[in-house]
Formats: C-alpha cells, sequence, structure tokens
C-alpha cells in the first residue's frame, strides 16, 4: 500500500482501483482525493445515558462505515466504560468497543478520562492515559490481534504547552510502541452533537424540537464539508497540493445519523477512505510540528505555525452558525 500510496501523492491526480486499505466514494469524474476517518470519545459521547441509545450510536456508525466500506479507527475513553462509582468496567459497554473489532475496524488510545495535557503535569497525564489501555489490551488479545495500541489522540487535541512537555510525552509514546494520531481537518462538530443532544432530549415533551434536530443535522452536513473544502485550500497553501486527509469525528448521536450522508458527500468530492496507517505515509505527516499554544488545531496548521505562518494564512475557517451555538449553550 505504501509504495501505491505514494505513487499517488506523485501527485497525479488520475484514478486507481482501490486496493484493500483503500475504498469507497463515487469520484464521478472528479480527482482522487484520499482521507482516514477518526473517531474519538468510545464507546460513546451523548447526553443519553442509558445503555440502549449506545448501543443504536454504536451501531448507527458501524452501519455506515460498511455501508461505504470505509476503514477508521476508533479512540476509547476508558472511563466511559464504568458506571458512576463503579470499581470494575460494565461487560454491557465493554461489548460497545468488541463491536468495533467484531467489524475489523481498530482501536486507539484516547485516555482514561479526557485529561488536559495543558492543565495537568504529564506524569498524571501518563498514568491516565496507561489506565486507558487495559481493557482495550484484553479486547485486542481477545480478538487474536497484538495487545500493543499502536496510536494515541490527545484530548481537546492539546499537545503540550511548551516544547520540554510535548516532547517527553512523545517519547514515552514511541517507547510503549505508539505514535500520534494527527488531525488535519479539525472542526467544532462537537458543538452541533451538543445542539443535537438538546433537540432530541426535548423532543420528548414537544414534537417541533424533531424539526430543529433536523435542522441542526442539514447544517452539520454543510458546515463539515465546508470545513473540508478550507483545509484542501490550506493543504495547497502550504504545500502546493492536497494531502491525505485525516478527518476527526466523534461517536455521538448525531453522527450516528449523519455519517452515511457525510461520506456520501465526501465520495461526491472525490474521497476514497484508507486507513489511518495508509494516510501517514503521505510526506507531508514527516513536517515538524513545534506548537505549542493554547490550541487544539489540525496539524496543517501546526506545520505552518512552525513554518513562521501567522495571521492570514488562518483566516477564512468556517464559522458555527449562531443559532447552532445558542441550541448547544442552551
Amino acid at each position: 500500500m505504501a509504495c501505491c500510496l505514494v505513487s499517488m501523492l506523485g501527485l497525479s491526480t488520475a484514478s486507481t482501483a482501490a486496493g484493500p486499505q483503500e475504498t469507497g466514494g463515487d469520484q464521478s469524474g472528479t480527482e482522487l482525493r484520499l482521507m482516514a476517518l477518526t473517531v474519538d470519545d468510545l464507546p460513546a459521547n451523548c447526553t443519553c445515558r442509558d445503555l440502549e441509545s449506545w448501543r443504536q450510536l454504536t451501531e448507527g456508525l458501524l452501519e455506515a462505515l460498511a455501508e461505504h466500506g470505509a476503514p477508521a479507527i476508533g479512540f476509547v475513553n476508558e472511563g466511559k466504560l464504568y458506571a458512576e462509582g463503579a470499581s470494575l468496567p460494565e461487560p454491557e459497554r465493554v461489548d460497545l468497543l468488541r463491536r468495533w473489532l467484531d467489524r475489523g475496524f481498530e482501536l486507539g488510545n484516547h485516555t482514561f478520562s479526557h485529561p488536559d495535557l495543558h492543565r495537568v503535569p504529564l506524569a498524571e497525564f501518563q498514568a491516565d492515559a496507561e489506565r486507558g489501555e487495559r481493557v482495550t489490551r484484553r479486547l485486542l488479545l481477545e480478538h487474536g490481534r497484538s495487545s500493543a495500541l499502536r496510536f494515541f489522540r490527545h484530548p481537546f487535541l492539546h499537545t503540550g504547552r511548551d516544547l520540554e512537555t510535548k516532547h517527553a510525552f512523545e517519547s514515552w509514546l514511541e517507547e510503549r510502541g505508539q505514535r500520534v494520531a494527527p488531525v488535519t481537518i479539525d472542526n467544532a462538530e462537537w458543538i452541533y452533537a451538543r445542539a443535537y443532544d438538546r433537540a432530541l432530549d426535548r423532543s420528548g415533551t414537544d414534537a417541533e424540537w424533531l424539526d430543529t434536530a433536523a435542522r441542526v443535522r442539514t447544517a452539520y452536513l454543510d458546515y463539515m464539508l465546508a470545513q473540508t473544502a478550507f483545509f484542501e485550500q490550506q493543504s495547497r497553501k502550504l504545500l502546493g497540493r492536497e494531502m491525505v486527509q485525516v478527518l476527526l469525528l466523534h461517536a455521538n448521536r448525531l453522527n450516528a445519523d449523519a455519517l452515511d450522508e457525510l461520506l456520501r458527500r465526501h465520495g461526491q468530492r472525490g474521497y476514497r477512505f484508507v486507513t489511518l496507517d495508509a494516510a501517514l505515509e503521505d510526506p507531508a505527516y514527516q513536517l515538524p510540528d513545534e506548537y505549542v499554544g493554547p490550541a487544539g488545531m489540525s496539524w496543517i496548521q501546526r506545520w505552518a505555525w512552525t513554518r513562521g505562518h501567522r495571521g492570514d494564512f488562518f483566516a477564512g475557517e468556517p464559522e458555527v452558525e449562531t443559532w447552532v451555538r445558542d441550541l448547544a449553550d442552551g
């Protein structure tokens, strides 16, 4: 795959037949684009707390991925496997992770309790990250895979407020056989997801809120495609070409209901979906990242910041509509 992918990046836009690690998408004469899908906050991140809603959420995500033949990696917060005050994970919640592995997807580490590296000491953050691997490692062995997790995703995309902390944590990961999972198409999806949850939660007492939820879903899809177009442009500005993108998503009810359409629209833009491994074969991912500011942002923007770009380079990113923010905050 690496050889094939590099030849694609050599920056022909001619379409090629899909191999075992790249699938999906109605090309419709558009140029070939490649994207890896990453899903944070497994097993679920929503206002719903009942197990049946979590099951439906999980199945919605997995069915959409299967429909498009799209590889994906899910990043786990193992703290979500525990009921409040419990000392052992709930077997039914663990089964939700098992479903991802049953379908052939990969799991990565997103820490145990989703701490912020910009707010907690490095040693505390490392301990939480280590604790966040225990159940997942057991499940990997159960499925006949190596128990070694290969990828780590920083909560909030916060990678450290100083280079010493940033590099120390990356070295710690490397010693454990893991690497940071970058994001190139960052977004404010979580705001739409919160607004969607609030609308759904209110629909039990007022059916008109279902119409509001549908409106949020439509706005979300438009926003996400605008974000993709923006980071395609950012890639061209920085690299002179479009790189293989890594899209950030979360395991929420909004994506359970909208992912099929989201992937279809990306397919219409010429995207085919590849594993994270395959995406990272793009030479762009070897660029230095020395960003240590307060933001959690796209690696395209981190590479640009490292090269000295400021101000205008970052302008033009789509904004969340005010009514969506107001609903999310309400």
